[in-house]
């Protein structure tokens, strides 16, 4: 479980994609935030994306398939650590493999994630009024994910607590303009320390297609830069 809140813990990072006036399929928030890939609006059909560090050495490609209702038919994801995650659709379950263990995740009928299982772990996955995510957790783990938005769906907080204690809070001020979506700065506090990650993409169509991922210290000082790619093919 720590691993997994550890890896939860950049997909607010890195994805920005939130927007009151944009249209997205009604689960691509929650999809996004929980295989760490932008969200995007339209009806789209298939996304490739890819972060590098900043002399272009690549640490994570996601690949994810939609169907025409917008619910994942295919996910994979692989991280430079070795990390990989690689499901496909069957009925109400996404099945394959997370890690080199087995996973089977289950949909409602909605397409909503529910619940993952692998062999030694179990991730319940509960919703807030606006079907979107609220809570991560598992009963083998007593640290759990928190997730809190404004009115209008955008991830506004994240803390992570373990026995009912905070240990980590993260917060997201989102750019003023709002057709650029994925421009988003978050603020991250933990363990005394604090830690400001600015996403600042470029957009064709309102649609980001390259972002710029810079970290700085609470002195302001910058502390790592990367870069993503974004792909996207539309129905």
């Amino acid at each position: 479980m720590k691993k997994t809140l550890l890896f939860l813990i950049a997909i607010v990072l890195l994805t920005g994609c939130d927007k009151d006036d944009a249209t997205y399929y009604p689960q691509m928030k929650n999809f996004a935030y929980l295989y760490q890939f932008e969200a995007l609006p339209g009806k789209v059909k298939t996304t490739h994306q890819t972060l590098f560090t900043a002399d272009g050495q690549q640490i994570f490609e996601v690949n994810v398939d939609f169907d025409r209702n917008g619910c994942p038919t295919h996910v994979k994801s692989v991280r430079k650590q070795g990390e990989v995650i690689d499901v496909t659709r069957d009925g109400d379950q996404l099945k394959g493999s997370e890690n080199g263990q087995d996973v089977v995740v289950t949909l409602d009928k909605n397409c909503a994630m529910v619940k993952k299982v692998t062999p030694t772990m179990t991730v319940d996955i509960a919703y807030n009024k606006q079907g979107l995510v609220e809570q991560i957790s598992s009963p083998a783990s007593d640290a759990a994910f928190h997730l809190a938005y404004n009115s209008a769906g955008e991830m506004a907080v994240l803390s992570i607590t373990q026995a009912g204690t905070e240990v980590s809070r993260a917060t997201a001020v989102r750019a003023e303009d709002k057709k650029k979506i994925s421009d988003v700065v978050t603020t991250v506090k933990r363990n005394d320390q604090i830690k400001t990650v600015s996403n600042v993409c470029k957009y064709k169509h309102d649609v980001p297609y390259y972002c710029d991922i810079i970290s700085v210290d609470a002195a302001g000082d910058v502390i790592d830069k990367q870069y993503g790619n974004i792909e996207v093919t539309y129905y």
